[in-house]
């Protein structure tokens, strides 16, 4: 009898040892790469929406640029008196009938006379100043050059406050299409009696509401004390100066727009606003978060645009008495380059040497805004940290910390940024 031996089989020691090992290589490879597609990623994904948040604000602040200063048909005629037949080429001033006007982030002002604005209902009938349309505000050090209009916040590190050593830019147009004039007597409880066609807006006049009247040539501004149907009548109007032309003219298409409800004021400024999320780690003083956002106010509510916004910075291109354009910062418009520039001709009504008259012949404007990517990116070294702005000089920030303070009086943190720059020319003035 016969007996087979059988030999169990099975992984030795050493082998055991040389899987666990390649395991273990394995695991580290995939974990690094994992690591490594996540961090990719999350730059990625604060690079796309730094990128969508520049493309969105620049998209805003354009629109309403291409506006500025517009009435009804292009800007560069008319005169605010006359017979509705002559033509200038600088810029046209609505005639001011009513006694007080009130625009808005114009510190409080209810006339513009050619001395500069008011506090008090004007008294004599004027010429409103295209220099009106357009304000900016050079805000480079701790003020700004104008002063900035009372209704625009304080500048602080705080929630609400605007963001220090950022400019604002002020700009006034007319919007809608209006209303048709079929009949209109422009004097103190005169009427005027309009027509609205297929297309047109609603109707939106009420009692105490001003009407501008252009036949795009010459515009003026009427107070409306009654409001019944169509028929708007007029309120008690400022005497001085030529007999307006109100007259209704087909050939000419007069018409007739809500002064009060139509012609907008918009400011572009960057404020703080906290951060709510509890985790959010503080970046100034107040021991929170704050987050720069970019304003657009409306006829003073303001209106959030895009976070992210560190830096904004607007140049003017501005064309003087001899055809010359030149690109100046706010400062400069307003004081005609330290009394360099002469300005172009004036309005009708309107003195050449009115002050801020350089305001008049702004051709385009360039805007510089610099934005991060709102939320911090764990992995980002300093170099990635540090930027390049061309307001700045020199042109290079270099961050060597995510505690480096920025201009704006917040910390860096761990973000990216890039500077945005986008040159607008205002359609107004440009045919």
């Amino acid at each position: 009898m016969s007996s087979t031996n059988t030999r169990e089989s099975g992984f030795s020691l050493i082998e055991l040892m040389v899987a666990i090992t390649l395991g273990l290589l394995l695991s580290i490879g995939i974990i690094s790469l994992f690591g490594s597609t996540s961090n990719t990623n999350k730059v990625q994904d604060a690079l796309a929406n730094l990128q969508e948040n520049g493309r969105y604000a620049v998209v805003h602040v354009d629109d309403d640029l291409r506006m500025l200063g517009g009435l009804f048909c292009s800007n560069k005629a008319g005169s605010p008196t006359g017979t509705g037949d002559t033509l200038a080429w600088p810029g046209r001033a609505p005639g001011v009938l009513a006694a007080s006007l009130p625009l808005p982030d114009s510190g409080n002002a209810k006339s513009f006379p050619a001395t500069g604005s008011s506090t008090s209902n004007a008294t004599t009938f004027y010429a409103l100043s295209p220099r009106w349309f357009v304000q900016g505000y050079e805000c480079a050090t701790g003020t700004c050059v104008p002063s900035v209009a009372s209704e625009i916040p304080t500048t602080g590190v705080a929630n609400l406050k605007r963001v220090p050593k950022t400019d604002v830019l002020t700009v006034r147009y007319q919007r809608g299409n209006g209303w048709p004039l079929t009949a209109a007597s422009c004097i103190s409880g005169g009427s005027l009696t309009i027509s609205p066609q297929s297309g047109d807006d609603t109707l939106n006049f009420a009692a105490g509401n001003l009407a501008l009247v252009t036949d795009c040539v010459n515009p003026n501004i009427l107070p409306i004390s009654a409001v019944a149907g169509n028929t708007l009548t007029i309120g008690a109007t400022l005497a001085g100066g030529a007999s307006p032309f109100c007259g209704a003219n087909a050939a000419s298409d007069t018409r007739v727009f809500n002064f009060s409800a139509d012609f907008v004021t918009v400011s572009y400024y960057l404020a703080f606003r906290d951060d709510n999320n509890p985790d959010a780690s503080a970046n100034s003083a107040a021991a929170k978060r704050q987050i720069p956002v970019l304003i657009r106010r409306e006829n003073g509510i303001e209106q959030e645009i895009v976070q992210g916004v560190d830096r904004l910075d607007f140049l003017y291109g501005v064309q003087d008495g001899n055809g010359v354009t030149r690109y100046l910062d706010a400062g400069q418009v307003n004081n005609n380059l330290g009394g360099a520039i002469t300005c172009t001709p004036a309005p009708n009504g309107i003195a050449t040497l009115e002050p801020g008259c350089l305001w008049r012949s702004v051709r385009s404007v360039e805007i510089h805004m610099l934005l991060d990517t709102v939320n911090n990116v764990a992995s980002l070294d300093t170099t990635s940290m540090s930027y390049t702005y061309s307001q700045d000089t020199p042109k290079t920030t270099t961050i060597s910390s995510p505690t480096t303070l920025l201009p704006s009086g917040i910390q860096a943190g761990r973000m990216m940024r890039r500077e945005f720059v986008s040159l607008v020319s205002v359609r107004n003035y440009n045919p």
